[in-house]
């Protein structure tokens, strides 16, 4: 997570949010979300389970960070992944295209995971508001928001991975992205774009004035 993103996160969001961490990785960001908001209780979705182990183990005894192997997408189910080996982060519910290219040196091998839908996990859980999503699902992003939009009334800020071209079939490009989130009642208050096709985006609930770093 960006530096400059936390002072922001930190103005707009209460104390003790309820935080979705989906695409947790090894758990990196969960511990930096925790220390940044240690009242918060944070949910860290990773369904590559060898990933899901790192992040076992770098969350452990942290009570406020609970874990779960599981996809966030829109069906609730099994279904294919494409995992690389070499560079988990890159792996995706989508099939991978001119990343193949981008990064010649790893491959991927397919896997069934577990998905769930963000409106069927939060029923299911009794989870009544999410105050922050997080969102790094390798070009998935807009379709698991697409399957929570009861459970997203309640968000009051999303940070998500956006990208301007594209690297899986079927990914939705930043444009698609921030137009529809634009429609819930998001507005972009600052974007990270750190490489020259892809990035990090914040977005906040109904704010009358943005920022751009």
């Amino acid at each position: 997570m960006e530096l400059l993103t936390r002072p922001l996160l930190k103005k707009y969001l209460p104390e003790n949010p309820v935080i979705i961490e989906a695409g947790a990785h090894k758990g990196r960001d969960s511990l930096k979300l925790h220390k940044l908001f240690p009242q918060a209780t944070i949910y860290a979705f990773e369904p590559v389970p060898y990933l899901y182990g790192h992040l076992n183990k770098a969350v452990a005894g942290i009570g406020q960070i609970k874990t779960f192997n599981v996809a966030l997408s829109n069906k609730t189910g099994i279904t294919t992944m494409h995992v690389s080996p070499e560079l988990g982060a890159v792996s995706s519910l989508l099939e991978p295209t001119t990343l193949k290219q981008e990064k010649p040196n790893i491959s991927f091998e397919k896997i069934e995971v577990p998905t769930i839908t963000l409106d069927d996990w939060a029923q299911q859980y009794n989870i009544e508001k999410i105050d922050f999503l997080w969102l790094d699902l390798q070009g998935h992003e807009l379709t698991a928001l697409k399957s929570g939009t009861n459970v997203l009334k309640t968000v009051k800020a999303i940070y998500t991975e956006a990208t301007l071209e594209p690297r899986y079939e079927g990914q939705a490009l930043y444009p698609e992205l921030k137009a529809w989130l634009e429609h819930q009642g998001f507005q972009v208050i600052a974007e990270h774009f750190h490489h020259s096709t892809w990035g990090n985006v914040l977005l906040i609930r109904n704010l009358k004035k943005s920022f751009k770093t």
